[in-house]
């Protein structure tokens, strides 16, 4: 009977052994994922913030003519909607994407380059047009977008800060 007490207590103690070796190996996979996460979300912050600032920066050159209003209307367009903003939050944007809808048959890079000029000529009037059709409207969103968007950097930078 006592070799049966021995062998249990033999048992016994290599399963605590095994237990205690999986608790440290499952709180070290914590601490990975953990981490991970954490890594994660300040990558995630920091091209929330890059997406942020190239708005800013956009938003900037069109107000002092550096960036063609269309082109800029069109990027700006697509970089709020990496933000993934409700309705709402976009509804200031809206003319942007009413340009980008209304431009989106239009030619870029190559295609544009291997278009004949009366082509480009064409093209380039009907921006014209929607330019000065949508030119207030536009010079209220890029402001908009400027003051707006300035107010976000300040915010998630001094997030990020914390994150760090």
């Amino acid at each position: 009977m006592t070799i049966f007490y021995y062998i249990a207590s033999f048992i016994t103690l290599c399963l605590a052994v095994y237990a205690t070796y999986l608790l440290v190996k499952l709180r070290q996979q914590k601490r990975i994922v953990k981490s991970a996460e954490s890594d994660f979300a300040i990558k995630q912050q920091a091209q929330l913030n890059s997406v942020i600032e190239s708005i800013v920066t956009i938003a900037k050159g069109m107000q002092q003519g550096q960036c063609p209003t269309i082109e800029g209307c069109i990027r700006l367009k697509v970089l709020i909607d990496q933000l993934r903003l409700d309705e709402d939050s976009r509804k200031p944007f809206a003319i942007f994407y009413t340009i980008y809808d209304k431009t989106e048959h239009i030619p870029t890079h190559q295609a544009w380059v291997e278009l004949e000029k009366r082509q480009k000529m064409a093209f380039t009037r009907d921006m014209m047009l929607l330019e000065s059709e949508y030119q207030e409207e536009i010079d209220k969103a890029v402001e908009h977008a400027v003051e707006h968007f300035k107010e976000v950097e300040k915010k998630s930078k001094f997030d990020l800060g914390k994150a760090i």
